[in-house]
């Protein structure tokens, strides 16, 4: 479900001709500081006037940048960051926060968790994903969004997620906010305190307009029977048609893969000799997969749309349901659906589908899509489990084993590593340094009305190690 290069991927021939192997990889002003003694005046006085200081440091350091390398190419750990503390002085979300915390949290930001817990229950899921809920408010999000706005606002825009940073600069996924670790984007809908919903929509547009951040779409689709959430896709069909709101995404990505909890679910059927069973749990997957595509069809064509299609490779033994040729026999099934569903709607409603060569056009651009399959898995989450169900064997990425050497890296060179750069802020506010299969905790926690509130314990946690404020004060 990421938008990472891909390896080891597999070009199916829809005319049955070969396999192929191929390469292919707003919010808060400094006017908000009001003045208020309370019960500690000489703090209030220290505070205001590191305040004061970093504010003409801040200025001083734009107009250098400015006469010097240019903001494009500006990168912000190389300067005095001490000569910023003070900077963050009002903001909310920042209490209790050095500045050395907050440009650590800030660089190579990758998640903010508005939600966790998914229904799906797919059988690789690296992130374990369970049913449990756990969700930010709309306060607890915005005091997070616009915490970091106010920042770079007192910044003048400065760039503190590190996007110019030689690992990150070249690669989209750095430069990418998600809204979710083990959620499905269908799903991300939250309240404010007066029970009003925000659904995905209006929390890519918040997240884009403070934080400057596009965010990624993931869903692995939704039961054609929910009416909920299909009239919510069909609002965001129509919502990201629109070329200025697709601007807040770095994609819109679909999962289809033979790892789907009613196409397992239909397999173990099939074991146990219930063909009817089995047919009927493969139809509901193949169903909602076809509505899943056909709803997003008018997205189709836009080159940030992708479907993200997963199986194991040839070399994988044993796993004769969960292949690249098990998932050739679920898309081409798939694809005649999806087919069928945009052919009658050209011949009725026209609601997506409007004349031959658009059901032509929108046919071919599925194909493609369909056509790509990435075989490179990871071993994390529920996959151990899965593949030890069904006696599968199959090369992995070995977590277990390079870890020890991250965990060395990080404590003499400090918390920069390539291999394991990302952070995540989780639904109360804690700060993870994470790869999606390896969290490591820090002491920070961001300061969010529902921060006392516990998040459900994420997946992979490295338990034996912490990323203290010695190791993150090594710049």
């Amino acid at each position: 479900m990421r938008i990472s290069p891909v390896r080891n991927n597999y070009h199916y021939n829809i005319n049955h001709t070969k396999l192929n192997t191929i390469p292919i990889r707003q919010y808060s002003s400094d006017a908000a500081v009001q003045i208020n003694f309370g019960a500690n005046p000489i703090k209030f006085i220290r505070d205001l006037k590191k305040y004061s200081e970093a504010k003409k440091y801040a200025k001083g350091l734009y107009n250098f940048v400015l006469q010097n390398e240019g903001t494009e190419n500006f990168i912000i750990r190389k300067y005095n960051m001490q000569n910023l503390e003070g900077i963050q002085y009002g903001i909310k979300a920042f209490k209790n926060m050095s500045i050395k915390d907050i440009q650590y949290t800030s660089e190579n930001l990758h998640v903010i968790a508005v939600k966790r817990g998914c229904k799906n229950m797919c059988g690789y899921c690296y992130a374990d994903a369970k049913p449990q809920k756990r969700e930010m408010s709309w306060e607890d999000f915005t005091t997070i969004t616009r915490g970091f706005k106010t920042l770079r606002e007192r910044l003048y825009g400065l760039d503190i997620y590190g996007e110019k940073l030689p690992i990150v600069k070249d690669d989209p996924i750095y430069r990418t906010t998600e809204l979710f670790y083990d959620s499905d984007c269908m799903d991300l809908a939250i309240k404010d305190k007066k029970g009003k919903i925000y659904d995905f929509t209006d929390l890519a547009t918040e997240l884009y307009n403070s934080t400057g951040r596009k965010t990624v779409f993931d869903s692995s689709g939704w039961n054609v029977n929910n009416k909920r959430l299909q009239e919510r896709a069909e609002k965001y069909a129509q919502y990201f048609s629109q070329p200025e709101n697709m601007d807040k995404l770095m994609a819109f990505n679909i999962s289809f893969n033979t790892f789907n909890a009613s196409y397992i679910a239909s397999v173990r059927a099939r074991k146990a000799g219930d063909v009817e069973k089995a047919q009927r749990l493969r139809n509901r997957f193949t169903d909602n997969m076809a509505n899943t595509l056909f709803t997003f069809s008018p997205l189709l064509e836009n080159p940030k749309f992708k479907i993200l299609a997963r199986s194991f490779g040839p070399n994988a033994k044993n796993a004769k349901y969960f292949n690249h040729e098990a998932y050739i026999e679920l898309m081409e099934d798939v694809l005649n659906k999806t087919t069928d569903l945009m052919s009658r709607d050209l011949n009725g409603e026209r609601k997506y589908v409007k004349t031959q060569n658009d059901l032509d056009n929108k046919i071919n651009a599925l194909t493609k899509h369909l056509t790509v399959i990435d075989t490179m898995l990871n071993s994390s989450g529920r996959m151990k489990k899965f593949m030890s169900e069904f006696g599968i064997k199959a090369p992995m990425q070995n977590h277990s084993e390079t870890t020890p050497l991250v965990i060395n890296d990080l404590k003499t060179l400090g918390r920069f590593h390539k291999a394991l750069a990302f952070r995540l802020i989780d639904t109360d506010g804690k700060v993870y340094h994470m790869d999606y299969a390896r969290f490591i905790p820090t002491d920070i926690q961001l300061n969010i009305p529902n921060k006392n509130i516990p998040s459900p314990e994420l997946a992979n946690m490295v338990n034996e190690f912490k990323i203290t404020d010695e190791i993150i004060n090594k710049i």
